[in-house]
């Protein structure tokens, strides 16, 4: 059974080749633009909204592929993953886009508990249990988090996290997988989730392939 990931994230590939064979593990990122985040609903609803988003969009992408009768995935994941804002759970931090965005997020973070958030969807044609998204694709979403703990950093020890460019593409600024795991503790909830795919989507998944 072939199954895509529709994301460009190394981490969540390489969690999914743990149990999928790579013959069968598909890699094609959204074509389209990411719907943005904002601040005037929880964390946790943002990145589900943001996950359907992304569902609805690859949906569309891949009825159109089908029509030019070419092979499709038989599964297809799509997810998102965001930091919540150590001090408000209204407030995002995604992927820092320079060196000086993520040295900001790494100060707010430093010492403190935070909650990351993964929104995962599985779009597959015939599960009748699944909601109708678009064409023949049905979907299901689930979202989980985790609680994350900084250790108070210094100041050399935050300037050498961003001068790695270890927090590239990552939410929040930090690779739990990565240098900053030095720094970070898992205090509730699966490193799964902290690494961009929901637990309970993953546990749908693995059912799914057997």
């Amino acid at each position: 059974m072939r199954v895509l990931l529709a994301s460009a994230s190394e981490r969540r590939f390489a969690c999914l080749l743990e149990f999928i064979d790579k013959k069968e593990l598909l890699v094609q990122p959204l074509f389209g633009d990411e719907k943005s985040m904002g601040t005037k609903e929880s964390v946790e609803k943002q990145v589900g909204k943001i996950c359907l988003s992304k569902a609805k969009m690859a949906a569309i992408e891949w009825s159109i592929i089908e029509e030019e009768k070419k092979e499709c995935p038989e599964i297809i994941i799509v997810s998102d993953t965001i930091v919540e804002d150590p001090e408000d759970s209204m407030i995002p931090m995604g992927k820092p886009k320079t060196h000086f965005q993520a040295t900001n997020m790494l100060i707010k973070l430093s010492g403190k508990r935070h909650k990351v958030w993964s929104s995962t969807a599985l779009l597959v044609k015939k599960r009748e249990e699944y909601e109708h998204l678009h064409g023949k694709w049905r979907y299901r979403i689930w979202t989980n988090h985790s609680v994350v703990e900084f250790e108070e950093m210094s100041d050399e020890e935050i300037i050498s996290l961003v001068q790695s460019n270890s927090w590239v593409g990552k939410a929040g600024g930090y690779d739990l997988a990565g240098m900053a795991g030095e720094y970070t503790k898992l205090i509730e909830g699966d490193e799964l989730t902290v690494l961009g795919l929901s637990q309970d989507a993953i546990f749908e998944l693995k059912n799914s392939l057997l």
